[in-house]
């Protein structure tokens, strides 16, 4: 563990290198501006300034007392108190403002900062912080009471709050009245129950972002009240989270109803995480000891492969330093769960990975297929412009004998005159809702998927209204090369091309595979009006006429390297 701490720590260093370039020293302007945009705003250099407090903590960082850096967090501390509204609120300018919840995300970077000072400081018997902590616990204070009265807009936000709460209501445990009034609110959000299902999946499905969100603010209330409960839930996540890495270790996100959809990052911010579970894990008789070691892999294979890959550590020195359980454990395994099939029911997602790739599977949405080979993602829709839809979306998911289903039905729709005068002409004034609706035909699509040795097989079935172009689209890289026996093509993102017959090799850095045969009874290429984008890959179509039924197949295959 002693080299991972030692990478946590130069990575912390070099953090604090860039806390100390950015402060501002005009005087006409805030003292530090260390921002991520164009505004200004107290966040990041609250959340910098646990960082920094860690380095200045610490024996080990070339930043240990320095007196620099201890200036410079005054500064900081002194821009964050004029950010700070009169009503405690520290806004996220972006978006939020007098935010609850982003009050309490900087509270828990805050309070972080705070102990670590408080702990260490008092350890060495100096008192060279004390007007440092003292603006630390003005600013706490004063978010503590826009915290307690404000309010929320997404699931995981509660669970910040909360933890803010039961948190202040410790540090400042000697004002009963208020630490009442913020434990008394904090059981109102409790009494909500938390939104962690059987899977261990949370509402919002932030595979990338708000998992782990959630999954801190589940220890925090864990470390105030002591209910063991809480940890449950982060552990049921954590468990889950290592179904959704992909062969390239990045994290699946494609399910996520939040901004992280769609962009693979690797489990860097999951590695305290599983590390802290781990310790819980290990303790004599936890309720977790199932989950040790399957943690204590993950966590090992983030850290290594972090330091390996050249990157920056996790930002979590503070944490570390904090829990000195953390800092003392000995890892034992390496690597993530290697292969699985796991279906989540009431999500809707299936998760299949083996030695040679991965696959999902997700209902109700357009991109109701991904694969994986190596570092080479793909994905396919169907497109269907029928009346107001443009994508086949599978509202069913079933098994059947090794296979999957995926189906749903399209109504062509239309309005009918009103069978008595409007009260008005203006259109946008007129309750449409008591319009009659005529639906004179009905298409229903069939998506049946196989996994085979090297790949998968698609069978693609439509029935009822004729006539339709419907697009299958096979999404791949978009700096593919595609190649048989007639052309060799270097795609480029935002285009595509309709395979009208055969197979096409698609290479794609160290990965292969074979798409076909191919369709091509048409050319079109979608409505002008709500088709999606397919900008960022290269599309290849196999077009039909409903209705029809065509099987093709995904096969990986050996590149140039042998793979």
């Amino acid at each position: 563990m002693k080299r991972y701490i030692n990478h946590i720590v130069r990575s912390a260093d070099k953090r604090v290198e860039h806390f100390l370039k950015t402060q501002i020293t005009d005087k006409r302007r805030p003292d530090y501006g260390a921002m991520e945009g164009p505004v200004l705003e107290a966040k990041p250099a609250i959340y910098m300034l646990a960082t920094a407090a860690a380095a200045y903590c610490c024996p080990d960082s070339r930043f240990f007392h320095d007196k620099k850096l201890l200036g410079a967090m005054n500064l900081a501390m002194d821009f964050v108190g004029r950010m700070q509204r009169d009503n405690g609120g520290i806004d996220f300018p972006s978006c939020n403002f007098n935010s609850a919840a982003d009050t309490a995300f900087c509270f828990k970077r805050l309070i972080a900062g705070y102990r670590l000072l408080e702990r260490y400081e008092k350890d060495s018997g100096e008192d060279m912080t004390a007007a440092l902590e003292e603006k630390y616990l003005a600013v706490m204070k004063r978010a503590l009471s826009m915290i307690c009265e404000g309010g929320f807009h997404t699931p995981n936000h509660r669970w910040g709050i909360t933890a803010a709460l039961l948190q202040g209501a410790g540090l400042f445990a000697e004002d009963k009245e208020s630490a009442k009034r913020l434990r008394e609110r904090a059981g109102q959000y409790l009494g909500e129950g938390i939104d962690g299902n059987p899977d261990g999946e949370y509402a919002e499905r932030s595979t990338g972002n708000y998992n782990a969100v959630v999954n801190n603010a589940m220890f925090a209330i864990y470390e105030e009240l002591g209910d063991e409960s809480y940890l449950g839930y982060a552990a049921r996540n954590l468990d889950m989270m290592l179904y959704y890495i992909d062969p390239d270790d990045t994290i699946f996100t494609q399910n996520s109803t939040r901004q992280d959809q769609g962009k693979a990052d690797y489990a860097d911010k999951y590695f305290y995480q599983y590390l802290y579970m781990a310790c819980a894990a290990e303790e004599k008789e936890s309720p977790y000891s199932r989950y040790q070691e399957e943690f204590d892999r993950a966590a090992h294979k983030i850290i290594r492969d972090n330091m390996e890959r050249g990157d920056l550590a996790p930002d979590c020195l503070h944490i570390l330093m904090l829990h000195d359980a953390m800092s003392r454990y000995s890892f034992k395994g390496y690597g993530f769960v290697e292969t699985y099939r796991k279906v989540f029911h009431e999500s809707g997602v299936v998760r299949v990975k083996n030695p040679r790739f991965g696959y999902s599977i997700l209902r109700e949405k357009s991109a109701f297929l991904f694969f994986q080979t190596g570092s080479m993602p793909m994905s396919v829709k169907i497109g269907e412009s029928v009346g107001s839809e443009r994508y086949f979306r599978p509202d069913r998911l079933r098994e059947e004998n090794g296979a999957w289903i995926l189906e749903a039905e399209l109504e062509s729709k239309y309005y009918l005159p009103f069978h008595q005068p409007p009260a008005t002409s203006d259109w946008w004034k007129m309750d449409h809702e008591k319009r009659k609706v005529l639906i004179n035909s009905r298409m229903a699509t069939r998506a049946i998927i196989k996994e085979e040795e090297d790949g998968l097989e698609v069978s693609v079935k439509t029935e009822g209204l004729d006539g339709v172009p419907v697009r299958i689209q096979v999404c791949v890289p978009g700096d593919s090369v595609l190649e048989n026996s007639h052309i060799r093509l270097n795609a480029h993102k935002g285009g595509r091309l309709v395979l009208k017959e055969g197979i096409v090799r698609v290479c794609a850095g160290d990965s292969a595979v074979e798409i076909g045969p191919g369709i091509g009874e048409h050319a079109f290429s979608g409505h002008y009006s709500g088709e999606e984008s397919n900008g960022g890959v290269y599309t290849i179509c196999l077009n039909c006429y409903s209705p029809f039924e065509h099987k093709f197949r995904i096969r990986v295959q050996e590149n140039e390297n042998g793979r």
